[in-house]
């Protein structure tokens, strides 16, 4: 069985139409099909109350890279740096996180996908690296392409990143401006870059909530590791989808 991923959209313009769309990068999609997957975009609801139906049928969440997340979420104001935010995306990602934590449902982080785990763990963000963080690397590369590797992270031993990675040393892209400050409640950090700005985080516990700065999805088919990350990430949502059917099962058998 293929599980159902969801994959949680952005709200933006058509570049032809000029219309409100919302969408997210092909990448991202194809990175979960590549490994096994059924991708699932979730529209950004007015209600999030209709959550409530899409989420039961979905076996694993993927959080995306994108826009920044809003200072307040970690009662911070914002700084001058501060790029674009959007409080009804923030809000119903931390909504998905939470959901995700709660039923054990596996959860891969990307970019701003892992500064957003992050912040729904009580955790909180350097707005910019670049004015807030000294003597960091130049982590923004929007201007090279997205494949174009900037740094190496190193990956922490012992670490479930470092189990699934496979390498201690993984070569990496860098397309971000803030990161990760204060980690949140019951987040390990598994991955830094030369500079010490956090790359990998992952949950303490059984559950599969891992996340990465980078954008492993530019990457997999070139490097064997981050292809490794999104077929772990595939597993659990499978392992996840048979447990929904063995509850079900236990549920019918039950009832006769």
């Amino acid at each position: 069985m293929r599980p159902l991923v969801g994959i949680p959209c952005h709200a933006g313009v058509g570049a032809e139409s000029e219309r409100p769309i919302f969408y997210n990068n092909r990448a991202y999609v194809h990175a979960v099909e590549r490994a096994g997957g059924v991708p699932i975009l979730i529209p950004i609801l007015d209600d999030l109350n209709g959550l409530n139906t899409l989420l039961p049928r979905l076996d694993g969440l993927l959080i995306s890279g994108g826009i920044d997340v809003d200072p307040r979420n970690y009662q911070e104001e914002p700084h001058p740096r501060l790029g674009r935010t959007n409080p009804k995306l923030d809000d119903m990602e931390i909504e998905l996180v939470r959901w995700a934590l709660q039923e054990n449902i596996p959860l891969l982080g990307i970019c701003r996908g892992m500064q957003i785990l992050n912040v729904a763990l009580g955790g909180s963000l350097y707005q910019d690296l670049e004015e807030l963080y000294p003597d960091s690397l130049k982590h923004p590369n929007w201007e090279l392409p997205r494949n174009h590797i900037a740094h190496t992270i190193a990956v922490e031993p012992g670490s479930r990143m470092a189990e699934i990675l496979g390498e201690s040393q993984i070569p990496t892209n860098s397309l971000h401006h803030q990161g990760v400050k204060k980690v949140g409640e019951g987040v390990t950090v598994s991955g830094r870059a030369e500079d010490g700005v956090v790359e990998l985080i992952e949950v303490n516990g059984p559950h599969f909530m891992l996340a990465a700065q980078c954008h492993p999805e530019e990457l997999h088919s070139e490097h064997p590791a981050w292809a490794r990350l999104f077929k772990a990430f595939i597993q659990a949502c499978e392992e996840s989808a048979l447990r929904k059917v063995e509850r079900v099962e236990t549920l019918t058998a039950s009832a006769v």
